[in-house]
């Protein structure tokens, strides 16, 4: 059976909290040193009902349980918080699914050279960006200012609400200031008439065996500036190459890389036809 504490009527709230604090006091002493070397003192009126048991290490135990109560059940309620101001309000499309799953994979550095071309299509086609993963596209961004404004631009007045009612993510309110030029820095498509050149140089590289895995970041570079519709005449020539010990680590990577870029355009090409067909009835 449980017991309550005897507390009488007229004892003031102050008194019942210091007899609280005393006995919690006593009890952890006991506790710390240890009931055969440190007795249990005895307690004070309204806490002797928990110190009947014959064993002092339980009957400390017991005494402990009800002090926690008692102080749990004393404790005054938090104010009200204020909540947060609402996120503003975006109308835009959300970003199709597998557009989200891809957006994640660049993020945990899968072909992230991409991440600027999937942002790029995604204001492009008036598409709201995953918010979840608004976050880390922010923190991303806080070491590479052109990335940044493309996020910033993307994410709206989201971006600026996330920063100033999340301040532990380290988010500045405004976009940092770009350095003079840095907008080219980023992977920006060639012109179609070049593609084709590209293309054809690249493939030439393999059959030169010139291809080796020191000159694999610049053929991504390459890969990643062609127009989309050259992308299927990469893949083609990649794949009819010879057997190379020299370029072969190169040719399975960059034919990866471009069919990565192929499919992550036809997740943006397939999500927003899928969105703008209406759903048959059923």
């Amino acid at each position: 059976m449980s017991h309550v504490a005897p507390t009488p009527a007229d004892m003031p709230a102050a008194s019942a909290a210091g007899s609280a604090a005393d006995e919690w006091a006593a009890l952890v002493a006991a506790a710390v040193v240890g009931t055969d070397r440190h007795p249990v003192p005895a307690p004070a009126p309204g806490w002797d009902v928990w110190g009947t048991n014959p064993d002092p290490a339980i009957a400390l135990l017991d005494r402990s349980v009800a002090v926690v109560a008692a102080r749990r059940a004393g404790a005054l309620a938090d104010p009200p918080s204020v909540p947060p101001p609402a996120a503003p309000v975006d109308t835009r499309q959300p970003c199709p699914a597998a557009c989200t799953a891809r957006l994640q994979r660049l993020l945990r550095g899968e072909h992230d050279l991409l991440l600027p071309e999937w942002l790029d299509h995604c204001r492009a086609l008036e598409l709201r960006p995953p918010w979840v993963l608004l976050p880390a596209l922010l923190l991303r961004g806080r070491r590479q200012p052109e990335l940044d404004a493309l996020v910033r631009d993307l994410a709206g007045a989201r971006a600026a609400w996330l920063a100033a009612e999340v301040p532990e993510l380290g988010i500045r309110p405004v976009p940092s200031r770009l350095p003079s030029g840095s907008v080219a820095t980023l992977r920006r498509p060639l012109r179609a008439d070049d593609s084709g050149a590209v293309v054809a140089a690249i493939v030439q590289t393999f059959a030169d065996r010139a291809a080796t895995w020191a000159v694999a970041p610049q053929l991504r570079l390459l890969a990643a500036s062609i127009e989309p519709l050259w992308l299927p005449a990469l893949v083609g020539g990649l794949s009819q190459l010879r057997f190379d010990v020299a370029s072969e680590r190169t040719r399975a990577d960059l034919l990866g890389f471009t069919e990565f870029r192929m499919v992550m355009l036809a997740e943006f090409e397939d999500g927003v036809m899928g969105a703008a067909v209406p759903a048959p009835r059923v």
